[in-house]
């Protein structure tokens, strides 16, 4: 058994920059309190903003990268993995869905727009989830906590399905035409990005949660902003996150669809606590009045 720390240790070698920023703000965040025992203000009137900020953001990363660490240790089957990702192919080939390794081969012919889409699979990625939630928590609280709970819900519906229902996604399926664009340009080694990372699982393919926190990175921006650039901005990136990983050979259109499935189910069921936490609290509150008041808590229903 591998220890934390080795394994922190050799994720830093690897150049895990959301674990390096989760490392850098939980410390901030430690630090903070700290201080304040000693009575010390690090960052003088602002401690207390920065501690919050540092504490909340850094908290999510560290669960994200729990997830992913999960994530890998989810034993690899390849044949079952292969299996599942052959009914995706076949369903959509019934359907007329089939058409990942036509809109692959059209971007490659495109050459430095395929760079581009590479590059925005992997960046584009990472700042639009952190930069959502940085801004929601810094400019639009209000929005945060449902957000924040809709990416942490999410997240684990993902993890759930990804343990019963392992894909390989379509770049290994050479024999029908895909192939790993940044493998061709050398980004990468033969058979997916760090082999030798431990939140690396190559059979993580449904849902696709590249496409699964743009919706929501999408629905923040639509909610929080008034302004038409932002909820246009909102609609666009989800649209190009899901062409992205479509035309990178790392999902299946059925992937895509199953994100948006993820992430309305997470919606539902987050909603729904919601509602329950409310009435519950409702009638906890009416129940505690009428006890004092020496009353019913529920009205009296005396059958005919």
């Amino acid at each position: 058994m591998l220890s934390l720390a080795h394994v922190l240790w050799h994720q830093l070698q690897l150049g895990d920059f959301v674990l390096v920023l989760a490392i850098v703000l939980l410390v901030t965040a430690l630090a903070c309190i700290t201080a304040r025992f000693a009575d010390v203000q690090l960052f003088g009137r602002q401690t207390e903003r920065v501690f919050k900020f540092t504490a909340n953001i850094g908290i999510l990363l560290a669960l994200e990268q729990a997830y992913e660490l999960a994530r890998a240790q989810i034993p690899y089957n390849r044949d079952v993995a292969f299996l599942h990702s052959y009914r995706i192919l076949g369903l959509e080939w019934r359907h007329g869905l089939f058409v990942e390794a036509r809109v692959e081969q059209f971007f490659l012919k495109l050459g430095p727009v395929m760079n581009g889409v590479d590059l925005f699979y992997a960046v584009g990625h990472l700042v639009g989830t952190i930069g959502i939630l940085v801004w929601l928590y810094t400019r639009r609280r209000e929005y945060y906590g449902a957000i924040r709970n809709l990416f942490v819900m999410t997240t684990g519906l993902a993890l759930s399905i990804f343990y019963l229902y392992p894909t390989a996604p379509p770049r290994m399926f050479a024999n029908y035409g895909f192939t790993d664009p940044e493998q061709m340009q050398h980004l990468v080694q033969a058979g997916g990005a760090q082999l030798s990372s431990y939140t690396y699982n190559p059979y993580a393919a449904m849902p696709s949660l590249h496409v699964a926190y743009a919706v929501i990175v999408g629905a923040a921006l639509i909610l929080s902003e008034r302004k038409l650039a932002w909820r246009v901005a909102g609609v666009i990136y989800p649209a190009a996150m899901a062409v992205t990983v479509i035309a990178s050979a790392n999902h299946w259109i059925l992937d895509v669809v199953g994100a948006l499935l993820t992430v309305l189910i997470a919606w539902v069921v987050l909603a729904g606590s919601r509602a329950a936490w409310n009435t519950g609290m409702s009638w906890s509150g009416r129940a505690a009045t009428a006890y004092r008041d020496g009353r019913p808590a529920l009205p009296l229903v005396v059958p005919e």
